[in-house]
This record gives structure tokens, sequence and C-alpha cells, in this order.
């Protein structure tokens, strides 16, 4: 009998699997049902969005204070928007996550350059949008 060995966890693939999904979710080709319906996944890319955040403001030059609120209330509103009737659908979640990552990494490289932040700022609400859009309808998104 033969068993396989376990697998093993590299964390190269997952971050290379992480920034492909970001990247098709920026550039409008991506799908939140193809993120995983996972409690742990959602865990560590919401993580990863608040030290996004926390990070995009501090790079801007806001006080800890403002960095820390106006990333709660994103977060925030990434719950709500994710929800129906009180429950987070984990899929919707985990893109608006993701997708919020590839904004605040764009943001972040948008400080050197400023001409580039509202460019970035629009197409990023585009992105936005076309992911809540495309949710719509399908019981994922918030009730109204």
């Amino acid at each position: 009998m033969h068993h396989k060995p376990p697998q093993r966890f590299e964390p190269t693939s997952l971050l290379t699997s992480l920034a492909g999904h970001s990247w098709r979710l920026l550039t409008l080709r991506g799908d939140w049902r193809a993120m995983p319906d996972s409690p742990a996944f959602v865990a560590l890319v919401l993580g990863v969005m608040v030290l996004g955040g926390l990070s995009e403001q501090l790079m801007r030059g806001h006080s800890p204070a403002l960095a820390l609120i106006s990333t709660l209330l994103w977060l925030g509103v990434v719950l709500a928007v994710s929800s129906h009737r009180g429950q987070p659908n984990r899929r919707l979640l985990a893109a608006l996550a993701l997708l919020s990552i590839g904004i605040e990494a764009l943001l972040i490289l948008a400080t050197w350059l400023p001409a580039a932040e509202w460019p970035v700022a629009i197409w990023s609400g585009l992105a936005v949008l076309r992911l809540l859009l495309q949710a719509d309808g399908t019981g994922a998104e918030a009730s109204r």
C-alpha cells in the first residue's frame, strides 16, 4: 500500500497565487466565485488587507491613529457589503479583501508618483464596483 507524502506548504506558491488572483481582480477579469470558501483563507487575506491599509496610510504621512481609523472603516465597509442577512459570503469577502490588497499596493506605489494617484483611485473604484455588480443578484450582496 502506497501512501502519498503530506503536501508541503510552499509560501511562494501561495503568494504567487494570491498575486495572480489580485491582478485578475484589478484588471476586471477576476471572479469572486473563484475564491476558496474557507474561514482560514478569509482571515489570512483580511489580516493582510488591514496591514496593507495601515501601511498605505502611514506611507502617506497620516498619524497612526488616523491610519487605524481609516483602515478599520474600510474593513467595516468590506464586511458590510459582503454580507447578506447578517451572514458573510466568504468568497465575496475574500475577493474584496484581495482586491483591496492590490489597490493598497498600487496606492503605496503612487506615493512616489503623485500623478498616478487619481488614475489608480478611479480604476480601483471601477474594479470594486465591477466586483459588487458581479455579485449582485446572487444573494452575496448586502441587503438593501
